[in-house]
C-alpha cells in the first residue's frame, strides 16, 4: 500500500463519519438505545512532505516551504 492509498482511505473515513446516519447507528451500538449521539473526534489530517518530512503549514499548499518539493496531494484537489 502506498501513500496515497492511505490518504484515499483517510479521505473515505471523514466521509462516512461526518454522515448523520453513520453517527446514529454508531450511538444505538453504543447505547443500546435510539437517540444517543456519540461525539465523533474530528481532527484535520496533517500533510507531510515527502522529501524532508516536514509538515506542511497549510492544507492547499502547493510546494514544501522547506525543500521546495511539489505537494502532489494539493495539485489533485
Amino acid at each position: 500500500m502506498d501513500e496515497s492509498d492511505a490518504n484515499n482511505i483517510q479521505m473515505r473515513m471523514q466521509e462516512i463519519q461526518s454522515n448523520e446516519s453513520f453517527s446514529d447507528a454508531l450511538g444505538k451500538i453504543l447505547s443500546g438505545r435510539k437517540g444517543y449521539k456519540p461525539v465523533i473526534e474530528k481532527r484535520k489530517e496533517v500533510l507531510i512532505c515527502k522529501k524532508c518530512m516536514t509538515p506542511y503549514l497549510i492544507q492547499k499548499q502547493k510546494f514544501c516551504h522547506e525543500c521546495g518539493t511539489k505537494n502532489e496531494d494539493a495539485a489533485k484537489n
